[in-house]
Formats: C-alpha cells, structure tokens, sequence
C-alpha cells in the first residue's frame, strides 16, 4: 500500500540533523521524504561532509548507490511511495525506511535542556519550520524547561530576527529600544512577511501590545524609529485628560498609516505611549545617539500630521519643554499659579537641563514672604546667613537666564524686584557699620575674634583644622556646607540661636587686612608672614599653609608637611588657606557658578584628612565678594575697587563713610561703596572691599566627624539651615526661618533674642496647627503608642513640632522645613522620622508617609483626627 504522506520542501537544518543521524549511526544512506529538490550543495558534520542529492525514481537511487565510494555519506530526498523503490533501495537505507520529515521532533534537540515540545508552541504550527529555517550558527539558547515553552523558542526566533542574538530576553521596552537602530529595523524588515505576521501575532500576546506595535511600525517604515511614533502617540491620545482639538483628531486618523494602516485601540496606544517614555528615560541614562534621532522624527512626524503645535503637550519632546517655561515666565510676571506652572515644568524630561527656573520660582516665593525688621548689624549678618545667602545663590542661577525672549524678560524683571529688595537690606547694614558698639561680646562677631571665641574653645575637642577660604561668601559657604555633610561630617551651631554663625570682616573687606586680622586675633594689616606669626603666637605649635605649602609631591593630594601638621597633637590648631575663590572672582566670569568641593582643591582632601585625624573643621573665610553683573563703573582717582579714601570726598549715593578701629585706613576712616551694581577701576569678574552683606558676612561653619558625638559647652549638631521658602510654597509661617522649639518661657525667649542678637523671635500666637498637635499629644491612642514604643519613644515636644510644621505647610512640607521646624539635628533626620511614624501610624495607617519623591513628607490630617480620635473638621 502506496504511503499518503505529502512530500514537502524540507529546509537546510532539517537535512543538517539528518546527516547527523546518519553520521552518528554508520550507515551511508538516509532516505527522506521531501521534494526532491536541493540547491544547498553539500553539508558538514564535524569533519565528515555528506551529500545531499535528490532521488527521483527506484533506478536513479540504485544509481546513486553504486556511484559511492566506500566512506562516502549521503541524504537522499524522494518523493517516491516505499512500493516503488523496492527492498533493494531500503535496504542500504537508515532503519531500512524512508524517513518521514517530522519538524517538530528536531525542534527540541536545537535546544540544549529540552526533551520534548510543549503543547503551546506546537500549536503554532509555523514555528517549527521557522526556528529550523533561522537556526543562529551558535544554536538556540538552553531551555530551562524539559517541555520548550513558546515564549522560549519564539523569543529567542524574535531575537535573532532583530539581529540582538537569539539569548537576548525580551519585552516591549527592549524591543522598542532595539528597533530604534536602523540596522535592526532593516534586519526585521528582510524577514518573510508572512513570518513577521506571524511573529507579530504571538509578541502581541506574549510581549504585549506596544511590542507588536513597534514591530509592525517597523517593517513598513524603516526610516522611522518605532519610538517616534510612540511618542507622538503620547501627545495624539494622552492620558492626562486634555481636552481633545479638531487638528489632534484629524492627526490620529493620519498616523494610521505608519502603523501598517491600522487603527490604533485608545487603551493600545496609552500603553505604547507609556513604554517610549520608558525607553527613552533608559536611552537618556545611556546617552544614546538613537535618542536624539528619535526625538526629532517625533517632532517632525507631528508635522507631516499638520498638528506641529502638538509637540507642546509632550513631557518628553523639547517643544513642551519650552511651551511649559513660558507658561512658567508667563506667571512670573502675573504672580499667578506659578508653583503649578514649575509642577508642569518638572514633570517635562528636560526639566533638569537647567535650575535657573526653580531658583526662579523660589525667588519669587521669597519676595511673597515679609521683610524681617532688624534693629542691629549683628540681626543684618545672620538675617544674609538664614536668608540672604540663599538668595544671592539664586540669583547666580538666574542671571545667565534663557534664550527664549519671554522667558528672558520675566527673568530680568524677577531679578529687578529682587535686587531692589536685596539693595535695601544693603544700606541698612551699612547704615550700621559706624557702630563701634554693635561689634563685640553683646553685638556682631568681629573677624578679631574668631580665634578667641569659636577656635580656641573647639581646639580642645581633639585640636581644630582651620579653613580659610579666601572670598569665601555667605552663598558659595552656604553651597559648600551641604557637600560637607555628604561626606560624613556633622555641623555644630551655637545653642542660642540654632543657625549658622556669621562674622564681620574688618574694614576696607581686604584679604591683606581681614585676613590677617583673622589669624593675629587683633586689628591689623599684613600678610603670609604675619599670618602664620599670629596663629603661632595665639596658639603655640600651630602652623598655617598657604598656596605654595599646598603643593604635593606627585600622585598626592596633600603635602607630607601638612599630614604629619594633622597628626600631630602639639599642634593644636592647623591653618589652611585656599585661594582658588579670590583667584576666580579675579579672571573668571563666576556670575553663574556652581561652587562644590571639585573647585577649591584641595578642600574635600582636607576635610577627609580631618575626619581621620579627629580634627574638628572650622571652614571661614576673611572676606566675601559681589559678582561683576553689568555693574556700572564709577571715576575716582586712587580707589580701589569697592572702596577709596575719605579725604577723597563725601559719600555719595550708594556709599557709606565709616568710621573707628576697625577700618584700617588713613584716620580710620574710609568711603566704601555698598551698591552691589558699582565698582571703581578696571572691571573684573567680581570684587571685594566694600560694605555691602555679600562682602562683609563672614561665614563660619564647623563640622565634626559623625563618630564624634560630643560637642563643646554651649553649641547642637545642625537642624538643616535651609529657609522654608527655598523648598516649599510659601505659607502663612510666622517666619522665613523657623527655629527649634525650647522649652522657656516666652518672656525669657524674647529677652534671650534680644541679648544675644537673634533674628527671629518665637511668635506665641495659638495657631489651629498648636491646637491639633497638642490635642494628639494629650490623647489616650497617643499614650499608648508612648508606651508601646517604649525606650524608642520620642520626646513629645519634637512630635509636636513634626505634626506643627506639616499642617502649617499645608499638610506636606519637605523634610528639610519639617527637620528645621522641629529642630531635628540633619544628620539624624531618618531616623526621627522613622520614630514619628511609629507614634502616629496606628495599626499601620498612613497618617504621616513619604512622597514618592523621597523628600517630601505628608501628613493625612484627617486621618490623623480619626486615629486619634479628635474632633473638628480637617
């Protein structure tokens, strides 16, 4: 009886595992079913190469027999019934039959690992065909499973289409970001089209749909990234619910035909959408080239839709970027809904390109707050320490602005109003620099007596480091302080006041008065020389190293001199001065710097080699500066740039005379200039000398290795020092700073403030947020989280000031305003917090979480009401 099995074409792997049969069973002939058709000539196993040829008839394959030599191997396909070869034909064969091609049973030996096919994969009855037909020259990767899944072997099959390898594990975001370059969009583009259909169909059930989408946009358009149609799918269906333009429907209609002239699914194309953004967050951390060609055909594709103005409601193509920081300029200038216009602009993927539009909005935040009325220099130095600092650095990321016209504008007007108020603060201080009272043990702290006042107590906390930045303003110290405690370093601030000290340069604001001044501990005017003489006569055994005594040997960041200075306990105070900032200000264009560590080397070697010494650091500076920023030059003959001689005639407008021991002048006197926007002389990138708060507030910083816990009499570990405004919306607070919470009276608060020069005094209005706090503090829910929390429990007055802060800001704040609020010290925020929470989440309600974000803190004030069962509406 004839055999009804159809001949097939049977493909090159086939025969290949045939021949290898063959070979392993030492026989010479193998006989398959097959058209007898081969234009594949000879294949290879191992060393033995094997003959395919085709057998048309009983007498041409006896023909092929009698032709072999006696090592000669050979595949014979024939179309032929078993009854019409005969038993001389079979009996040479292989197993003494005609093999029948069974596809799927050579799948599974292309697979180390599997034994068998699983149902699914066999299902799909093109695949056998497939994976035998694109077999990679290295082989299917291992399968993992005995039954070969489909997601296996037809992902690996998608892989190796692609031209990524065949062990490359997909999903939609890798195939996405793969069909971005151009040699896999044509790799995919060769392959049979009605295997692509295929393949299609399966990656749309297994990878879902944004791979089958990028698949099918590939192979119809090799010139477009499957990503920029993705893109522009973000904008053509968003998910934000914008309401929808005549141009956008039109536009969808068209972008059919780049996606094989299909209609695209609303809920398909939000998950496309999604995915490229994803891909493109990936490829933007890679720096990927394919990136930018994506983000461009995007825009260009919106164009060819005739809905260009769509690329302005995308968070991913530049349009939208710049469409979202006009919005932003646009309420600058009206005052309006400026904190949603910048939420809209950090939500765009360029929104990191530049901080001038954040420190923009914070700048306008600070102009809603009120001005602090001071009445001393001593209130004028910390207010420029707490605050002015911080504005001043502000400002710096603003100046170099925008291209854009709009934006430009409503920058320059921002920076006016800004300047204006700045200029007031300004002529107050300055106002108040004839005071001779105002400086000493009740007023400002005079440079003369940093020595005796901050390092000679600290020094005998384990010997001091003193840092002197040269030019070192209140902004740039305010900069560096945050890098210092990222490297391990606690700050210390004086217990009166909770913030950071400031001091006052002597007059003219002089590196060759103040500076020396600092390290003699006295009134006087001198230079390196005098400089290491003072320290060593205040401080016996002390040493201080300038510039050149910075210079190391090769491959070291640090001089041995200075090393064995560090660890030598008879020196008890060890002198640096860096001048990298008064060398800047005087070549460089620093109106829009960032200053870190990396700029004033070898600061953060220093401050490593401190820690290790247990050393504390008190980082200072002798002076500060103002920036050259279109400043307008003034003609005076002998002066200076920021100061000139009395006898050179009155105080002008945006002068000041001053006056007594502290100005080292002919007749103690001189004229300083404290307009920021004035100079004498030749232009420089930034000057010093005058009288404004940038040039003669001093900062003085001091830090300890965390693993020294103990301080000196009188000084905490550091609260953050970041005003409210710098990170939150501004509220009604009673102040831009808010201070530590202390358990005193309020009349003995406001007598403290006003003998210690304190900027701030506690306002002791009740406030509904006062009322709350202490209505959970007295509950019975709260008494027993207390007692459950046992020796973690943490004291009533910070869990109150930590519930105060988020209400007072709205029921969220970042953790910096709250850590301020509640005088939390910076370093042990984490663990305070984590603390809070075990004492207002009951039974593992979210009453305060963190933000996504990871800095912002909230608190559900309604749930805060229920948990601890409180009346009143929230």
């Amino acid at each position: 009886m004839s055999e009804q099995v159809r001949a097939v074409t049977v493909s090159p792997a086939m025969v290949q595992q045939r021949a290898s049969d063959l070979v392993k069973s030492g026989m010479q002939v193998l006989l398959l079913r097959a058209r007898p058709e081969w234009t594949h000539g000879d294949v290879s196993v191992g060393n033995t190469w094997v003959r395919v040829l085709p057998g048309v008839s009983q007498l041409g394959i006896l023909d092929i027999y009698a032709s072999l030599e006696a090592d000669e191997r050979v595949v014979i396909l024939t179309d032929r019934p078993r009854d019409d070869l005969g038993d001389a034909v079979l009996a040479r064969a292989y197993r003494q039959q005609i093999e029948v091609p069974d596809e799927w049973q050579a799948v599974p030996r292309m697979f180390p690992g599997a034994r068998e096919v699983s149902r699914e994969l066999r299902r799909l009855d093109w695949a056998a065909t497939a994976l035998l037909d694109h077999q990679p020259p290295g082989g299917w990767p291992r399968s993992t499973e005995l039954a070969l899944t489909a997601r296996h072997a037809i992902g690996a099959l998608l892989a190796n289409l692609l031209g990524l390898g065949a062990n490359t594990e997909l999903d939609g975001i890798v195939v996405l970001t793969s069909l971005g370059q151009r040699d896999v969009r044509r790799s995919w583009a060769s392959v049979d089209e009605r295997l692509r259909r295929h393949v299609i169909d399966w990656a749309s059930l297994e990878l879902g749909a944004p791979a089958a989408f990028a698949l099918r946009v590939a192979q119809r358009q090799e010139h477009i990234s499957p990503l920029a149609v993705g893109l522009a799918l973000d904008v053509l269906w968003p998910d934000d619910g914008t309401p929808v333009c005549e141009e956008q429907i039109a536009a969808r209609a068209r972008v059919e035909a780049y996606i094989d002239g299909k209609s695209i699914r609303v809920e398909v194309a939000q998950a496309v959408a999604q995915v490229a953004k994803t891909v493109v967050l990936r490829l933007g951390l890679d720096d990927s080239p394919e990136l930018g060609v994506a983000l461009q055909q995007a825009e260009a594709l919106l164009g060819d839709l005739d809905w260009e103005k769509g690329a302005e409601r995308s968070t991913i193509l530049h349009p939208g970027y710049r469409a979202r920081l006009r919005a932003l300029a646009n309420a600058l200038d009206s005052g309006k809904e400026v904190e949603e216009a910048l939420a809209a602009l950090m939500d765009h993927r360029d929104a990191g390109t530049s901080t001038a539009p954040t420190m923009a909005v914070r700048l306008a935040r600070w102009l809603a707050t009120n001005e602090q009325t001071t009445t001393s220099l001593a209130q004028d130095l910390q207010h420029q320490m707490d605050d002015g600092a911080w504005v001043d650095a502000a400002i710096g990321a603003v100046w170099n602005g925008d291209a854009d016209p709009v934006v430009a504008g409503a920058y320059e007007a921002l920076i006016t109003r800004v300047q204006e108020r700045r200029q007031r603060r300004d002529e107050t201080a300055a106002t108040r620099l004839h005071q001779a009272r105002d400086i000493g043990p009740r007023g400002a702290l005079g440079i003369e007596r940093l020595l005796s006042e901050i390092v000679e107590p600290w020094r005998h906390n384990g010997g001091a480091l003193l840092v002197v930045l040269d030019g070192m303003s209140a902004a740039i110290g305010t900069a560096l302080a945050s890098e210092v405690a990222r490297l391990g370093l606690v700050e210390w601030v004086p217990a009166a006041t909770h913030r950071r000290l400031a001091a006052v340069a002597a007059l003219p604001s002089l590196t060759r008065i103040s500076r020396t001044t600092l390290f003699c501990g006295k009134l006087c005017e001198g230079g390196a020389d005098d400089e290491k003489k003072g320290l060593a006569t205040a401080f016996p055994g002390s040493l201080v190293f300038h510039k050149d005594d910075l210079r190391a040997e090769g491959g070291a960041a640090l001089p041995d001199g200075l090393l064995r200075a560090m660890r030598d306990n008879a020196a008890r105070v060890v002198g640096v001065v860096i001048n990298a900032i008064d060398d800047a200000i005087h070549k460089n264009d620093t109106s829009g710097s960032d200053w870190d560590l990396h700029r004033v080397e070898p600061l953060r070697a220093l401050l490593v080699a401190a820690a290790d010494a247990r050393r504390v650091v008190i980082l200072t500076s002798d002076h500060g500066h103002v920036v050259e920023r279109d400043s307008e030059a003034l003609s005076s003959p002998g002066a200076d740039a920021r100061w000139r001689l009395a006898s050179s005639g009155p105080a002008a407008h945006g002068e000041v005379l001053v006056k007594g021991p502290r100005v080292i002048a002919p007749d103690e006197s001189a004229v300083l200039l404290w307009r920021e926007d004035a100079h004498f002389g030749a232009r420089r990138a930034g000057y010093h000398g005058g009288a404004s708060l940038a040039e003669i507030t001093i900062p003085v910083l001091v830090f300890q290795a965390a693993t020294m816990s103990a301080g000196v009499s009188g000084w905490e570990a550091a609260a953050p020092q970041v005003p409210t405004w710098w990170n939150d919306p501004v509220n009604l607070v009673t102040s831009s700073v808010l201070p530590k919470p202390r358990k005193i009276q309020p009349s003995e608060e406001a007598s403290k403030a006003a003998d210690q020069g304190v900027l701030f005094e506690v306002s002791t209005t009740e406030r509904p947020a006062i009322g709350l706090a202490e209505a959970v503090l007295a509950s019975a829910t709260y008494a027993e989280q207390k007692r459950m929390a046992g020796r973690r429990a943490l004291d009533d007055a910070t869990a109150a000031a930590v519930i105060r802060a988020l209400l007072e800001h709205g029921s969220r704040a970042h953790l910096d305003t709250v850590a301020a609020a509640a005088g939390i010290p910076a370093a042990g925020v984490g663990q305070v917090l984590a603390a809070v929470r075990r004492l207002l989440n009951v039974d593992g309600y979210a009453v305060i979480e963190m933000d996504a974000d990871g800095v912002t803190l909230r608190i559900d004030e309604r749930l805060l009401r229920e948990q601890f069962e409180i009346g009143g509406a929230a």
